[in-house]
């Protein structure tokens, strides 16, 4: 016979003995008791409190990545790659679990709809975190959600979330848009696949004013077609005169803009194809590696960027992947970045319903303006456990 916990079985015999079952035989009562037990034990619901009937589903990952920088040290992720000028050499190894995970979500049913909440955060928040910092809190989500509204902070509705290239490396690939922003974001599906957002923004590099975004897709199973734009304006100040006596002038504000193009793609049984193409004025601290909005006359660089991937999965385990990314930049000074490469190969291994295993090849190239160009490798393993 199972083993039953006293602390649940002896409530149910008291209960048990106040109704009319006095008539069942022991055998009966033992076994309708052996189901109330199992039913208790075997309970898989969000925890739930208040008159309001709010319940919370907490979420996240610990994830432990391990790394072999070769001919320079990138850090905890590669976004050391836009610094490669040549000067360093050797081999680096670092350690970290910056990307560990941990969320909350909150659903309360409303008589306007079911509002929905979610604070999100990682362990990013260092100074340095990118390249070998420790880990401390950061906040990377917080919002409100209620028929079709979002209010808070959540990925940009620039960025092309649906077709976002899986890496073991938390920086990704080079010529995506990313950013999480504060935003008054609305939804609308229109029927036959097509949904539509609409937000206003605050604007991801330095201006006083919000940008306008706007997405329309097309979702379904075999095919996701998405495209969004972006427009805003932002201002800077140049020094026209030298570093000891600096003449700062306003250049005032200019009118940026951006436009992106994504797509994901089931090619043929467990094969997925991501890619996206993105162009814009002024759009540089949109995108993965970030950079400059304006260039030293104070005009806005143009920038195009472009990614490519194919996830293939075989069984019930493995994953493979191969993701090509590519940013060119228009305008810049002598040593600075004008294009970006990056190639990441990796596959991962689920042990487990909650574990996986992971390896992970990068090379990144950074050619810069003046005919620099440099390279760098890497290899990465990772474990996480999810939840």
């Amino acid at each position: 016979m199972k083993h039953l916990s006293p602390l649940l079985i002896a409530p149910a015999l008291i209960m048990g003995g106040t109704l009319p079952a006095l008539a069942q035989s022991d055998a009966q009562r033992i076994a309708a008791l052996e189901n109330r037990v199992a039913e208790l034990e075997n309970r898989d619901e969000p925890l739930s409190f208040g008159s309001s009937n709010t319940t919370v589903d907490v979420y996240g990952y610990i994830k432990a990545d391990f790394i072999y920088d070769f001919g320079a040290e990138l850090g905890n992720t590669t976004f050391g790659l836009v610094g490669l000028d040549g000067t360093q050499s050797g081999d680096f190894f670092n350690a970290t679990v910056n990307q560990t995970r941990l969320g909350f979500r909150s659903t309360t049913p409303t008589s306007f709809g079911e509002l929905g909440t979610q604070v999100e955060i990682d362990f990013y928040g260092a100074a340095g975190a990118f390249s070998t910092g420790g880990a401390e809190p950061r906040l990377r989500h917080a919002n409100i959600t209620l028929n079709g509204w979002r209010i808070g902070k959540y990925w940009t509705t620039f960025m092309p979330l649906s077709s976002y290239p899986i890496t073991l490396d938390f920086q990704g690939v080079a010529g995506i848009p990313f950013a999480r922003q504060e935003m008054i974001q609305y939804t609308h599906e229109f029927g036959n696949n097509i949904v539509g957002q609409v937000a206003l923004e605050e604007h991801n590099g330095n201006s006083d004013d919000p940008v306008l975004i706007a997405a329309l897709a097309y979702d379904t199973d075999p095919l996701l077609l998405r495209a969004s734009g972006l427009i805003g304006n932002t201002n800077t100040s140049i020094n026209t005169g030298t570093t000891a006596n600096p003449n700062i002038v306003d250049t005032g504000d200019k009118d940026i803009w951006g436009v992106n193009l994504s797509t994901t793609a089931q090619l043929w049984e467990g094969a997925t194809l991501d890619a996206a193409y993105t162009v814009g004025d002024g759009i540089a601290s949109y995108l993965v590696f970030l950079g400059d909005d304006f260039d030293a006359n104070g005009d806005l660089v143009e920038t195009q960027s472009a990614y490519v991937g194919l996830t293939q999965e075989v069984g019930e385990n493995w994953t493979f992947r191969g993701i090509y990314g590519w940013r060119d930049i228009d305008s810049g000074a002598v040593g600075d970045t004008e294009t970006l490469e990056s190639v990441h190969l990796n596959a991962q291994y689920q042990v487990a319903e909650s574990t996986t295993l992971g390896v992970e090849y990068f090379h990144g190239t950074r050619d810069t303006f003046g005919g620099g160009s440099y390279d760098v490798d890497r290899i990465q393993t990772s474990i996480q456990f999810s939840f």
